[in-house]
């Protein structure tokens, strides 16, 4: 009966042996999948992180071009209007006959451009300001959302 007493123990042992190694086995694998876990909701954060920064550039950016494409259709009308006249410097205006005006003296000579030709020109200005401003938009969003690691 000792025999029997004896090989139960020793059954009982490995048993209990072989648990505990499942166990361990279970435990490592738990810890394993905590580290995996820890490291999605780091990189879930960090997304969220970036498509705040984006939101937020995006709003600076988009109301930055609003205000201008405003600015630039009300300077368009007023060109359009008479409103504002574009003018260059001329070194040699006069026409024949023609005599300075009273009182300028030595001011510069001036130009008047045709109303439409005064309109290309805004829009060429206004054409090369939105190439600036979608540069400018690149650089931040390069600087901020791509910062290069030293």
């Amino acid at each position: 009966m000792n025999r029997y007493l004896i090989a139960a123990l020793v059954a009982c042992g490995l048993l209990m042996y072989g648990g505990w190694q499942k166990m361990q086995r279970q435990s490592d694998q738990l810890e394993q999948q905590a580290q995996v876990i820890d490291t999605l909701e780091r990189a879930a954060e960090s997304r969220r992180n970036t498509q705040r920064l984006l939101v937020q550039l995006d709003t600076e950016h988009t109301e930055e071009r609003e205000r201008a494409n405003q600015t630039n259709a009300t300077l368009r009308a007023a060109v359009a209007a008479g409103q504002h006249r574009l003018s260059v410097l001329a070194t040699s205006c006069s026409t024949a006959g023609s005599a300075p005006a009273a009182g300028l003296g030595h001011a510069e000579a001036r130009a008047e451009l045709d109303p439409a030709a005064a309109e290309r020109i805004v829009r060429i200005a206004n054409d090369g300001d939105d190439a600036i401003r979608q540069l400018t938009a690149l650089q931040d969003w390069v600087s901020r959302v791509c910062p290069i690691a030293h």
